[in-house]
């Protein structure tokens, strides 16, 4: 999602000069774009003009008079706008000495390139400038190659004038095949340059299939004068100060380059985000403080913004206070021991028996083992496996839509629950993909509005359970998976001791776990092996066991640490089937 510019900046008046910004975008030839304001018929022109038009108040524009005098100028404030120009004594009576708010030269920018279509977008003319082309603006569908002129989407033609506007609901093109899409515009330039193609000043089309005219591209690769790092620049995109969710694009539409005032056509366009915004991320801190969302910032660049904070450490096989450690001084009631993110009872009482594969206690740690693994130390981070201890799920790849967590396959959105018009992505709730700070559905997923889903288009009607679409097929979930312990893979879940002919795990059997005696991240957040069903595991405990000390494992807890802590690694896989 894109980082909000606060309206408040808008009221934070500084003094601009219109010189050389530390970060200036320029042309190959050196030239700093936009260029500077000029005059026509005793108004200012350019980019700062043109922004300073665009207010919340209609009708208004923030461009200051001459002043009377010496002690008397203009402050230029009319309205709340992007931009507001304003005069000091005895300077260029057209073009004013001052600006502040959205300034063109230092908050000009080339990215983003491509965008992620998340709700209903309004294009609106801004300017035209006083550019002799009637350009044409759209859209088109992003891939690895250049657009063909049938996937160039016309929004705003020729005749468009300020102030018009169209509303694209991305959503509801029968042309939209998912992912990303980039914009473009395209001119009537003759080959000859600088003059209208055949004496007509309307881009069409139909005039750009037949070699008339120019076409350029948000990705400027495929710009028809671009050259590697000496291409002419003909897009700059701004974020609005005082609008949420709003993009400028700025256009220059002469072939190699003109004045460079890329006034030619400036559209606004509101509710769209920068590509990839709303995905998980590492912000690069350790424990629950790792995890982090993507958001667009002011120049187009994508963040990590972190989303929790560090909090007292508990028995959940999460590192909480973000100090490195997991579940270290976490305390549990009574006899049990914090193990695998749970309170478990001992084995070394005798009361709570080790069975089938845990045919041995280890009483150092009272924790129901493999005869191997007795006496075996991992670290916190480990399992032990056949005596040896190593890191966990290595080796292991886990049906489609399932992630690998403390050695055992899980759905991280199994259990939870969202709310009505909400998903679940990596086992927490998100706004679904038809809203405007929905789910982002990437290519070649498409939305279904109605349930706030992504699917697959290509697989109609949907796949059934077990089963995922994959270019056109249905093909299992168990497909290439290689579950823990090398137990089977059957209807898309890893089976293990007490598992039910449907996939699932034999409440009365107790949940699956790693089998190790080293820590392990978090999978159920203290669920009772008697009462909860869990991911499956080649061992398992006495079936009458309640809570024994066995690498025990549950499903996620509903909106807690077991969604958080796959909520990393599953965000991207956990999408629900479309059918």
């Amino acid at each position: 999602m894109l980082l909000s510019l606060m309206k408040a900046w808008s009221a934070l008046l500084f003094t601009l000069t219109l010189s050389l910004p530390a970060a200036a975008v320029t042309q190959p030839d050196g030239t700093v774009i936009p260029t500077a304001p000029g005059c026509d018929g005793g108004q200012p022109t350019g980019l700062a003009a043109v922004f300073s038009c665009i207010c919340e108040q209609p009708g208004v524009c923030n461009i200051g008079v001459p002043c009377a005098s010496e002690t008397s100028c203009d402050d230029g404030q009319n309205g709340t706008c992007e931009t507001t120009m304003w005069h000091e004594f005895n300077d260029n009576t057209c073009i004013p000495s001052n600006t502040s708010g959205l300034d063109p030269q230092a908050d000009a920018n080339v990215v983003p390139e491509t965008f992620s279509p998340v709700c209903p977008m309004t294009f609106t003319v801004e300017s035209r400038g006083t550019a002799m082309f009637r350009d044409i603006f759209g859209w088109y569908n992003v891939n690895s190659s250049e657009p063909s002129a049938d996937d160039l989407h016309v929004m705003l033609d020729c005749n468009a004038t300020v102030g018009d506007e169209v509303v694209l609901d991305i959503n509801s093109e029968p042309d939209y095949l998912g992912g990303e899409i980039g914009f473009f515009l395209a001119s009537p330039e003759s080959s000859s340059g600088s003059t209208c193609g055949n004496g007509d000043c309307c881009a069409t089309i139909d005039r750009i299939k037949a070699g008339e005219g120019h076409v350029y591209y948000s990705q400027p690769q495929f710009n028809p004068d671009a050259s590697g790092a000496q291409s002419q620049i003909h897009l700059l995109v701004y974020d609005s100060k005082i609008f949420d969710h709003k993009f400028y694009f700025a256009w220059e539409d002469i072939f190699g380059g003109s004045n460079n005032d890329f006034t030619d056509l400036v559209t606004s366009v509101g509710g769209i985000e920068c590509s990839g915004g709303g995905l998980p991320c590492d912000t690069g801190n350790i424990g629950m403080c790792a995890y982090g969302v993507t958001e667009c910032n002011a120049v187009g660049d994508l963040v990590c913004t972190q989303i929790y904070t560090g909090s007292t450490e508990t028995c959940d096989a999460v590192d909480n206070d973000c100090d490195g450690e997991i579940d270290d001084d976490a305390t549990c009631t009574g006899d049990s021991i914090c193990h695998n993110g749970r309170c478990v009872n001992s084995c070394t009482s005798g009361e709570f028996p080790c069975k089938d594969a845990f045919t041995v206690c280890d009483f150092e740690s009272g924790l129901c083992v493999p005869e191997n693994c007795v006496d075996v130390n991992c670290n916190a981070d480990e399992v032990c496996r056949d005596g040896a201890c190593v890191s966990p799920c290595d080796g292991v790849t886990c049906p489609w839509g399932q992630t690998c967590v403390g050695d055992v396959c899980v759905n991280p959105c199994d259990g939870v629950s969202c709310a009505t018009g909400q998903v679940c992505r990596g086992g927490t709730c998100f706004d679904g993909c038809g809203q405007c700070s929905g789910a982002s559905c990437e290519a070649p997923l498409r939305c279904d509005t109605g349930s706030g889903e992504c699917y697959d288009p290509s697989c109609d009607p949907g796949c059934a359970a077990g089963q995922h679409c994959n270019n056109g097929s249905c093909v299992s979930d168990c497909d290439g998976a290689v579950c823990p312990g090398n137990v089977a893979c059957v209807n898309g879940a890893c089976q293990g001791p007490g598992t039910d002919p449907d996939g699932g795990v034999d409440p009365e059997a107790g949940a699956g776990g790693s089998a190790g005696s080293g820590g392990g991240p978090l999978v159920d957040g203290g669920a009772d092996a008697a009462t909860e069903g869990g991911a499956a595991n080649p061992y398992a405990a006495d079936e009458t066991d309640d809570g024994c000390g066995c690498r025990a494992a549950g499903t996620p807890a509903k909106g807690g640490m077991a969604a958080l802590a796959a909520f990393a690694l599953g965000m991207l896989f956990a999408r629900r089937r479309h059918g």
